[in-house]
């Protein structure tokens, strides 16, 4: 897994809007930081006065924040990076591809990592990356026909899991939570969703903001990746739902944390489900509700077939679906990064 030690950058910098929920950044610094690596992540939220001064006055947002683009020129020019991964930008405005490349060196390679489908390249932005990584099959034709003739490298890379923040707490089967459990965003279509799947006879909680949990009501808090880690092992199942329009044939984090916790997944049967998972092999695949609905009625009397499931989707994250596993891939692509 791990590419000659002779050839790897030995600086690589991780550029990503600032979100506070998501551990992205932080998760595949690590994966870096596993191959020796000296990786730093640089956020673009504002955090000074300048930058928010600029923000305030309806010029700074983000790469357009003239304030932010000098702190990013003047942390590259001191680190130096050999390789610079940005989240999410599927390209750059061209003042800020200009000012990156200038502080870092036009050897430098940039590349992308997308965690969203994008049905178009923003008009903000222009196709100027050395590479974009997309975890959604169907982002790789629009991002065909952004960069079509550019040389830029555009390929197919799913999400993974840190495996010391989502640990394995799964419990004996027959010493579980009867049923599913979601945890996530209980937006209104997802209880509809979940409604639709107990009409149909299926059991199943709910946690998260808008969860439907009665007089629980700390089920609707947000929940840390170790709470989300024992909920995953304490239930049967772990519904699992596409999130459209960020997710057309993909799949989300949830599928690779639930396999790391010792959870029973799911989720829909979706072009790029098979190039992570072996479907009922590895993880419970479906159709529409009833369709679960049947499955799962059936596997819960199957506790030696969901134990093997579960078991089979831990190793196969474990093995191949580390931010480890990314970072390696990531430096095996550009390996005279430096």
């Amino acid at each position: 897994m791990q590419p000659a030690p002779t050839d790897l950058p030995r600086k690589v910098l991780i550029i990503h809007k600032g979100c506070r929920v998501h551990t992205w950044s932080s998760d595949l610094a690590d994966g870096f930081r596993e191959f020796g690596c000296d990786a730093r992540v640089l956020a673009l939220r504002s955090w000074n006065w300048p930058e928010r001064r600029e923000q305030w006055a309806g010029g700074g947002k983000l790469w357009d924040n003239r304030a932010t683009l000098k702190r990013c020129a003047d942390f590259i020019s001191a680190f130096h990076p050999e390789l610079i991964i940005l989240l999410n930008f599927a390209g750059l405005p061209e003042a800020a591809d200009s000012m990156i490349r200038k502080a870092a060196g036009s050897n430098v390679p940039i590349v992308a990592c997308l965690a969203d489908h994008i049905t178009a390249l923003p008009a903000s932005l222009r196709p100027n990356l050395n590479g974009v990584y997309a975890f959604d099959s169907a982002t790789l034709d629009v991002l065909g026909n952004a960069y079509h003739g550019s040389g830029a490298r555009l390929e197919f890379l799913p999400l993974a899991v840190n495996l010391a923040r989502f640990q394995n707490f799964g419990k004996p089967w027959l010493a579980r939570h009867k049923g599913l459990v979601f945890l996530g965003n209980n937006t209104m279509e997802r209880r509809a969703l979940i409604r639709n799947f107990r009409a149909l006879g299926g059991a199943i909680s709910a946690y998260g903001p808008k969860a439907e949990a009665g007089f629980q009501f700390w089920r609707r808090r947000r929940i840390s990746p170790q709470g989300a880690a024992r909920i995953y092992g304490s239930y049967q199942g772990v519904l699992n739902l596409l999130q459209a329009p960020n997710t057309i044939n993909g799949l989300n984090l949830r599928a690779f944390e639930v396999a790391a916790c010792g959870g029973l997944g799911t989720y829909p049967l979706t072009p790029d489900l098979a190039l992570s998972f072996v479907p009922d092999q590895e993880i419970i695949a479906y159709r529409d509700m009833p369709d679960l609905a049947r499955q799962t009625r059936t596997l819960f009397h199957e506790p030696e077939l969901a134990a093997h499931i579960i078991a089979a989707a831990r190793k196969k994250v474990v093995t191949e679906h580390t931010y480890a596993h990314r970072a390696s891939r990531i430096l095996s692509d550009w390996p005279n990064a430096s």
